[in-house]
């Protein structure tokens, strides 16, 4: 491999480098782009960016993603839409006339079916972990706190511990445990939020009774926030940390200890399975948003429950907001972990 340019800038085409690759008779010019923090709800709009920069190319270039470490889920898009790619964790895919190369870094097929019956109470740990990194690297009482933010007892959290190890998602190390791979990690808890979990703390969807629309029910929401200490998630949470999205929807994380029904009574609102109002039960002792983050109060959703909620919805309408407070608060928490 040779870098002809870094940048590389044409009449069309502004780009992060081009790279010659070489074999003994032929070579290919690569015009490569680097994209990081690349998930599936942001896969789309690389996607769209890469059929876009083939265009533009001149005869005989090709284009090439440069990235961190893809999980297995990503990897399987990137093929579908023969995006060729080389990451830092060894996955490689070039597919021209000229070279084929294709090498997978990823755990077994065998892993990937155990992964799937990830318990909710799991993937209550799961959270946990990606909510608070460091934890794992405390070599006593770890499972302790762990228990303390999931909301499940510490044998399920050395259970996990123990199966999260085994399909290659942590590791021990000197002192506690790490997580191998952040984002691998991040994507397999929100598949099995939306597979699993949220089912599991789903209390309702909503609508506004009589001629209220949405944006008299959300007035209503954040004057009653302290009377309810409930935790404003979904959409209204985005647009607020994010002051990029205009919300037609919210998700509301409420206590255990809170009475839901007075809240619809005070909100004024009836059961619809199609409502803009979504009711969730809090789980653990930690489902805020940090003040470490910035100027927001305590009554809003972790950002790790606003992203699960927006990749869930599918709408392509709240895909470049997931990848907002993604880059905006997700990606700190991640950079906690020394191998992100």
């Amino acid at each position: 491999m040779t870098i002809q340019a870094e940048p590389y800038v044409s009449s069309n085409v502004l780009a992060d480098g081009q790279l010659i690759i070489e074999n003994a008779h032929k070579s290919v010019n690569y015009v490569c782009e680097i994209k990081t923090g690349i998930t599936l709800d942001s896969f789309e709009q690389v996607a769209e960016y890469f059929t876009n920069l083939r265009q533009r190319l001149k005869p005989g270039q090709r284009a090439l993603l440069v990235t961190r470490n893809l999980s297995g889920l990503v990897v399987e898009q990137l093929l579908k839409k023969n995006i060729e790619f080389i990451d830092i964790g060894g996955n490689i895919y070039l597919n021209s006339p000229e070279i084929y190369v294709f090498v997978r870094n990823e755990v077994s097929k065998q892993d990937i079916n155990k992964s799937l019956v990830l318990t909710a109470a799991a993937l209550q740990v799961m959270y946990a972990l990606l909510q608070q990194p460091e934890i794992l690297s405390l070599h006593n009482d770890y499972d302790e706190k762990i228990a303390d933010i999931s909301g499940v007892t510490p044998k399920t959290v050395k259970n996990t511990i123990k199966k999260l190890e085994e399909l290659n998602y942590i590791r021990h190390k000197r002192e506690g445990y790490e997580i191998v791979d952040y984002v691998k990690l991040l994507e397999r808890w929100e598949l099995g939020y939306a597979e699993e979990l949220r089912a599991k703390l789903l209390l309702g969807t909503f609508s506004p009774i009589g001629k209220r629309n949405f944006w008299d029910v959300a007035d209503g929401i954040r004057q009653d926030k302290n009377l309810y200490g409930y935790l404003i998630g979904g959409e209204l949470a985005a647009s607020i940390m994010t002051e990029y999205l205009h919300p037609i929807s919210v998700t509301l994380h409420v206590k255990k200890n809170i009475n839901e029904r007075q809240i619809l009574v005070d909100l004024k609102l009836k059961p619809d399975a199609e409502g803009s109002v979504v009711l969730l039960q809090c789980f653990g002792q930690d489902n805020k948003l940090n003040n470490n983050f910035g100027r927001w109060e305590n009554n809003l959703a972790h950002p790790l429950l606003i992203h699960a909620e927006l990749v869930w919805s599918g709408n392509s309408r709240l895909r470049e907001t997931a990848q907002r407070i993604y880059d905006q608060y997700i990606i700190k928490i991640a950079q906690k972990n020394a191998h992100f």
